[in-house]
């Protein structure tokens, strides 16, 4: 028997930690078209498309979809949602190179993909023409978080040598067209001489960001135009090359949540409010958590544990509270019926009755209130880390914490949880009839796990927990009390002088 609880609890610790590999490998796909050829490079979060036509970048496909959130296209000139996207017509693709207005590159480049590892992809585009060479490199990591390392290089000379960064899109709704100097943000071009530092430009629309932050870019200066098709576009150019010039940087291709704009060096473009700046807190919080422990199951969990103790204090007072008004109920039910035609007096009689028991009514109050709080900020910090949480190693059964739970096997614990919790709770109201209150008690469960179902199994994770521990803290305030009710009794003192052996 002892040797099968220990296979046994080591099956169950075996269990705890098994965590799913995470993200996976690089996927590539050549794609053969009219006289050129694609290549598509699919990590865990985005899907680029680079062809030999110009030596463009024409997508970076955001294929993964947190809660609330759907599949979209970075690359400015893309219309439509989801899997629905078209590319408009007449408009100019990122990294597209121009001799003054002329574009320079509508032939054929050469691509090349080099493989380090299954982790990394470089795509190299190249071309020679005429005394004039371009060299572009994209080097894609699959754990990265939306980000693709930019190399580009113009040898040759030439007057007003441009490079396109992308169609700017105009009308309502429209991304803004954004310029990083000094790590401010600003809606036009500075002035040379104003700023330390050009860091970069780019859109930085409601749920998507296109930005190119630039490390290195001496001679590069931003410029917005129309090209051919009377398209506007906006990019860099170099008034007067003369020999070499090198622009290298990152290029973010995702969503608009701070956390990941900071990871990659723009968080400059972010102005937060004062809850935004308590939530980022509490997500770098969850990140700490995560660092700390390698998984996310146990962030959730030890940030579960944490806020229990944190607020054991507050819930014990609301504990002992609603304890003594189960106990004063039948009490309170009888000035009910005595004065139920005098609600003045069935008033002063039941503060009278507070006053005796020392019972504060509200007492309860206040902790269930600073609940809530939590539990919306967990929810927004899961959802605004959900690449991160994607992007980590899975937690039991579940690959991804920032994604419903598949089974709904936490939905369905945390529900059996939540009625237990309410049996418990009735159980110390024997001589309460069972009224509406209580009713809604044992359909407020059900009706959170139809309508809420879909929610990040991490917040399920996180709100089972928070119910184990209150019936824990439930029944520890429990003995306490009972122990205050009825004291242990001393043994009683020898009666004959002797002392007891």
């Amino acid at each position: 028997m002892e040797r099968f609880w220990l296979a046994f609890g080591a099956v169950v610790v075996g269990l705890c930690v098994f965590a799913f590999g995470a993200p996976e490998p690089l996927a590539v796909n050549w794609i053969q078209g009219e006289g050129h050829r694609d290549l598509e490079v699919k990590g865990s979060l985005v899907r680029y498309r680079f062809s030999e036509l110009g030596g463009t970048l024409t997508s970076a496909f955001i294929h993964f979809s947190s809660y609330r959130s759907q599949s979209l296209d970075a690359v400015p000139g893309w219309t439509g949602s989801g899997e629905d996207l078209a590319l408009a017509p007449g408009v100019s693709l990122p990294f597209e190179v121009w001799l003054g207005d002329a574009r320079a590159d509508e032939d054929v480049y050469t691509m090349k993909l080099e493989r380090p590892d299954e982790d990394t992809a470089s795509v190299r585009l190249s071309k020679e023409a005429q005394g004039f060479s371009v060299f572009k490199e994209f080097t894609v990591h699959t754990d990265a978080l939306y980000t693709m390392d930019v190399l580009l290089r113009l040898q040759g000379t030439g007057k007003g040598v441009r490079v396109i960064l992308g169609h700017r899109p105009t009308g309502k709704g429209a991304p803004e067209l954004r310029f990083l100097y000094d790590g401010k943000a600003y809606s036009a071009p500075l002035s040379p001489g104003s700023y330390t530092r050009f860091e970069g430009l780019g859109l930085v629309g409601k749920e998507a960001v296109y930005f190119l932050r630039l490390d290195e870019a001496q001679g590069f200066a931003p410029f917005m135009g129309l090209n051919a098709n009377g398209q506007p576009v906006f990019g860099l150019e170099v008034q007067n090359l003369q020999g070499e010039v090198t622009l290298r940087g990152v290029l973010y291709t995702g969503r608009n949540r701070y956390v990941l704009l900071d990871k990659a060096g723009l968080a400059g473009l972010v102005n937060l409010d004062p809850f935004s700046r308590f939530l980022v807190a509490v997500m770098k919080f969850l990140e700490w958590l995560y660092h700390l422990t390698g998984n996310y199951g146990w962030a959730i969990i030890l940030f579960t544990l944490i806020t229990r103790v944190v607020l054991y204090p507050l819930m014990r007072n609301q504990l002992r509270s609603m304890a003594k008004m189960q106990r004063l109920a039948p009490k309170i039910k009888k000035l009910q019926e005595r004065y139920k035609d005098d609600p003045e007096t069935l008033q002063r009689q039941m503060m009278e009755l507070y006053r005796q028991e020392r019972v504060n009514p509200l007492g309860g109050c206040l902790p269930t209130l600073l609940q809530l709080p939590i539990l919306i900020l967990l929810w927004q910090a899961i959802l605004y880390s959900a690449e991160q949480i994607h992007l980590s190693p899975g937690f039991l059964w579940i690959r991804d914490l920032s994604q419903p739970d598949p089974y709904y096997i936490l939905v369905v614990l945390t529900t059996g949880a939540m009625l237990l919790q309410q049996w418990l709770t009735q159980r110390r109201m024997p001589e309460q009839a069972t009224g509406g209150s209580q009713a809604l008690g044992w359909l407020f469960p059900v009706i959170m796990a139809v309508l809420l179902m879909s929610f990040p199994a991490g917040l399920w994770l996180y709100y089972f927990l928070t119910t184990i521990f209150q019936m824990g803290q439930q029944l520890v305030i429990d003995w306490e009390m009972a122990r205050e009710r009825h004291p242990p009794v001393p043994p009683e003192a020898p009666t004959d002088g002797s002392e007891s052996r």
